[in-house]
């Protein structure tokens, strides 16, 4: 199994009933999958060919899931979102690691406080998580230098909302990838 980080983050309401939904239909269409007659398992069949037969199947579904073929599940469906997501920014390239000092969690310097209604919880792979939380620290890095340079001066405060509001957070890209998957 492939080592997986879990991320959260806060999501508008209805995006949970949305995606219980969707994954309604995607379930719907494994169902259609299976239900192909060479997934059929004969009676009187050997343990050993029902084995057989139930590898290809998780095979074949796997490999769909791989593609983004089938999205059966949360996680499968928020990988290949997020992939996408950061491949339209451009940032789907390896990005060095973040200074120890940089925010690993939680609400970042310079983001808006937002109580979102709920939450959602997604395994993605680690590679994909790391890379996430690189591309978004990057980015946002020189405009997060600024805001530490400005925030305790009160003359600056309307500088600081606007330089502020350029911070990206692994949270504002879930939220876009939730957004995606959605529409696709």
């Amino acid at each position: 199994m492939t080592d997986v980080t879990r991320i959260s983050t806060g999501v508008p309401h209805g995006t949970r009933e949305r995606l219980a939904a969707r994954m309604s239909e995607e379930k719907a269409r494994r169902r259609e999958l299976l239900a192909d007659p060479r997934w059929k398992v004969p009676n009187r069949a050997s343990a050993e060919m029902r084995a057989g037969i139930r590898a290809q199947v998780h095979a074949h579904l796997r490999e769909l899931r791989e593609a983004g073929a089938l999205c059966d599940t949360i996680d499968v469906l928020m990988t290949h979102a997020v992939r996408d997501e950061l491949a339209e920014r451009g940032w789907d390239h390896s990005w060095s690691a973040p200074p120890p000092t940089a925010p690993r969690s939680g609400q970042w310097l310079g983001t808006r406080s937002h109580s979102w209604p709920e939450r959602i919880s997604v395994r993605l792979p680690s590679d994909l998580a790391e890379r996430l939380y690189r591309a978004c620290w990057h980015t946002s890095e020189p405009t997060i230098a600024a805001l530490r340079a400005w925030r305790d001066d009160p003359l600056q405060y309307a500088k600081y909302r606007e330089v502020a509001d350029r911070v990206i957070t692994p949270g504002d890209i879930l939220r876009d990838a939730v957004a995606r998957a959605l529409t696709n």
